[in-house]
């Protein structure tokens, strides 16, 4: 069983990584690997203990590695850099309610963990209905490059990243890990911010990636999203939304698929500096699953994180 100061510290050193004190009730939360068992009244107690640590302490309500005590401003100068990107989120998540077969849009990655910088953009999670992903990809891009959200090489700094979608038969995303302990994508699995999920798919992506709970066994709890945050479906919105789902859920629906992912593929074969074919998990195209992560740093962040912790 690996102790108890072990675990709180691998974690603070990961997170470490990108400037993020954590508060106690976090720490508990996304311990990596923590000691079998462990209670969070127990662990309280516990951590008290840790006040003399060499490794680690704490200031303000913040836990942190020793000698790290700077980057409490970090995190409290992002506070409000990260409330702007989620407003923006929620503007352009709005539009896709409207779009047919998308049932569920998560804030992912770094505004999700509150570690976004000033220019980053703010990636979204989208899970479609199976069999109509390609269609559901083309009206969603089609919707935000309208109104001027989605992201595009040349407009990064707060718009919308439409680079991961997958269908909601396929919610288990350990086919796309990097080895073992890929600790990056576990953290962004437990870190999904639901704004638009009217049919609480967030539980069955929970469910799906139980697998995640044998390196934070304590990350999955109950989200508790802000009523002014939360999308839910108008009167309206919800009608024009079933209604084409009616029209496009059997044949026609298929044709236009079909059509859909003839147009996106040929459109990516076209793009000779994609990492597309070289057959790892940074880009993934199938009927199941869109992902495109060109600048993967997964590997990057784990080697780092290894190396640190074998240092302290």
């Amino acid at each position: 069983m690996k102790d108890l100061e072990t675990s709180i510290i691998q974690t603070l050193t990961y997170f470490d990584l990108f400037d993020h004190p954590l508060t106690e009730e976090e720490l508990f939360r996304l311990l990596w690997q923590p000691p079998e068992g462990l209670e969070y009244g127990f662990f309280l107690e516990q951590l008290k203990t840790f006040e003399e640590s060499l490794y680690i302490e704490n200031s303000q309500g913040f836990w942190y590695l020793k000698g790290r005590k700077s980057i409490l401003g970090h995190r409290q100068s992002r506070i409000k850099l990260v409330e702007e990107k989620m407003k923006i989120a929620n503007r352009g998540i709005k539009k896709l309610r409207w779009i047919p077969f998308v049932r569920s849009v998560f804030v992912c990655n770094t505004v999700a963990s509150a570690i976004a910088d000033s220019d980053s953009d703010i990636d979204v999670f989208i899970v479609v209905r199976k069999n109509r992903l390609w269609l559901t990809r083309m009206l969603v891009t089609l919707s935000l490059s309208l109104f001027g959200l989605r992201r595009t090489k040349k407009k990064i700094k707060n718009k919308i990243c439409l680079s991961f979608y997958v269908t909601d038969d396929k919610l288990n995303l350990k086919q796309v890990t990097i080895g073992e302990s890929d600790i990056y994508l576990i953290y962004w699995i437990a870190q999904l911010i639901p704004l638009y999920d009217p049919d609480n798919l967030l539980l069955s992506i929970q469910k799906a990636n139980t697998w995640v709970k044998s390196y934070v066994p304590h990350v999955f709890q109950p989200y508790k999203l802000l009523s002014r945050m939360r999308i839910e479906d108008t009167v309206l919105s919800g009608k024009v939304k079933r209604g084409f789902e009616r029209m496009w859920g059997s044949g026609y629906g298929a044709v236009l698929e079909k059509q859909a992912r003839s147009l996106q593929l040929s459109k990516m074969k076209h793009n000779i500096k994609s990492v597309q074919n070289q057959g790892d998990s940074r880009v993934v195209i199938n009927d199941s699953m869109l992902k495109f992560h060109e600048n993967d740093r997964r590997t990057e962040y784990r080697e780092v994180w290894q190396k640190k912790c074998n240092l302290i």
